[in-house]
């Protein structure tokens, strides 16, 4: 590193979330070679480690990136903001570029987006509805997650990193939200630093650094060029504590961790074409399915100017579906709840691009409550609606969407529904409702959502 801020930057990539990621994988490729001692351990905890699959998945990537070969292996990280959420995780407000040779991280540079958007060219026209509501000439970096479709977006920060000058050649994208330090802090527990007022845990640590680096240092007399070391001293006190956690803290680990490959908040995309079919043979690609062939359900949001309220905002999906009559008919409504009570440095009303992604064929008659009329389209072998939405400071809205399915669905019995998970969104409650032909009585699901769904799974 070139200089003392730089090197300050780059640990914002790595505080608790690429070294943590590096010492999971040295925790599976530890354990690759120690079976026995992973099983008496796992026989004698209480929650084991993931078999089949995910576990040699897992262990596939810990060895991919520790290997000791000789060869240098080059990587873009993503690090997204998903308090200020966009359709891919969240606002891209730096990226690392990271090259690994024989298990060590050998170089690293990091680049502030806000930085290295000046050096594209202002003339790629953004996706509706940029320009419309964030009065956004030109489409950059920072914004480059648009889709929910992870390789997507992985080409698209390639071609925008090369547009910015960039000469890299990259073995993989990774993109990682910023609310697994909530993961990991669930884990090593609450940290208090000797310097800082805050105790920064699980469930409101990044709020908390947010506050820090943006308004906290000034009261603290810190100079601006230094507000960002707390980085620092967070992300030496998680490695200490990571390392020195007893084997059974470690088993937690590996599971918290491969949880964050499942729920998204970190995606993967490889040039290699073995890597990348393994991630996608597990879902850890953040592929939108386009070979699934029963109902399909995908909700999208995009934060359009509304600071960090993301992390104020509750959400709840209720499904209704009824093959009774001659067409299958949908009713879906998502319910929003903006949490945050006054406007300040983070919170303000809430204003977002909501997608809806449904079968292809599917034909929609009506949608509530969008500030302007409703956008449709097809993308990844789906139709889609996209609506405008506002909720107020402390207010609640319901849009609701009523769609006739494909006539097809009406004979794929029993019925099957994937929902697909957004990036950088947990924890949603989701009911659904099936009422089945010739029943007066529903089948009901009640479920909490953090990974993708299929319904037919529920019931195993």
């Amino acid at each position: 590193m070139s200089n003392k801020k730089t090197s300050i930057k780059t640990l914002i990539i790595f505080w608790s979330i690429a070294i943590p990621c590096l010492i999971g994988f040295y925790f599976l490729l530890q354990w690759k070679n120690e079976p026995v001692k992973l099983i008496n351990v796992a026989y004698n905890t209480s929650k084991v480690l993931p078999l089949g699959n995910k576990y040699e998945t897992a262990i596939e990537l810990a060895h991919y990136l520790l290997q000791k070969d000789d060869v240098e292996r080059t990587f873009m990280i993503l690090l997204q903001n998903n308090m200020e959420l966009r359709p891919g995780g969240g606002y891209i407000g730096s990226f690392a570029i990271v090259t690994i040779k024989n298990g060590e991280v050998i170089k690293s540079a990091v680049h502030d987006t806000a930085n290295f958007d000046g050096r594209i060219p202002d003339s790629i026209e953004p996706p509706f509805p940029m320009k419309e509501t964030m009065h956004i000439p030109s489409w950059k970096f920072r914004d480059g997650n648009w889709m929910p479709d992870f390789p997507t977006n992985a080409r698209v920060a390639e071609k925008f990193y090369k547009l910015g000058g960039g000469k890299e050649e990259f073995d993989g994208i990774i993109a990682i939200n910023a609310t697994i330090m909530d993961t990991i802090l669930g884990i090593t527990g609450p940290i208090k630093l000797s310097n800082y007022p805050e105790t920064f845990q699980s469930g409101d640590a990044v709020m908390k650094l947010e506050y820090q680096v943006e308004q906290g240092y000034k009261k603290q007399n810190i100079k601006k060029g230094d507000r960002k070391v707390v980085m620092d001293e967070l992300a030496k006190e998680i490695i200490h504590r990571v390392k020195k956690m007893p084997v059974r803290e470690k088993i937690s680990f590996i599971n918290q961790f491969i949880d964050s490959f499942d729920n998204k908040d970190i995606q993967l995309y490889f040039d290699d074409v073995k890597m990348s079919q393994l991630v996608s043979a597990v879902n850890w690609d953040g592929k939108v399915n386009q070979k699934w062939e029963g109902d399909y359900l995908m909700i999208v949001d995009a934060n359009l100017a509304s600071y960090k309220t993301d992390h104020f905002i509750k959400r709840s999906i209720e499904y209704n579906i009824d093959f009774s009559g001659s067409i299958p008919q949908a009713v879906l409504t998502i319910h929003y709840e903006n949490t945050a009570k006054e406007k300040d440095w983070k919170t303000s009303d809430y204003q977002t691009y909501l997608r809806v992604y449904t079968p292809i064929n599917t034909w929609i008659t009506d949608v509530e409550d969008c500030v302007l009329e409703p956008k449709y389209g097809k993308k990844y072998d789906k139709k889609y609606v996209g609506c405008l939405v506002h909720v107020p400071l402390g207010k609640q809205k319901d849009i609701k969407v009523r769609y006739n399915l494909p006539i097809e669905l009406k004979n794929q019995y029993p019925y099957d529904l994937m929902i697909q998970k957004q990036s950088g969104v947990h924890n949603v409650p989701v009911k659904i409702h099936v009422k089945n032909p010739g029943s007066e009585s529903t089948e009901d699901y009640n479920f909490y959502m953090d990974a993708d769904i299929i319904l037919s799974d529920l019931k195993k």
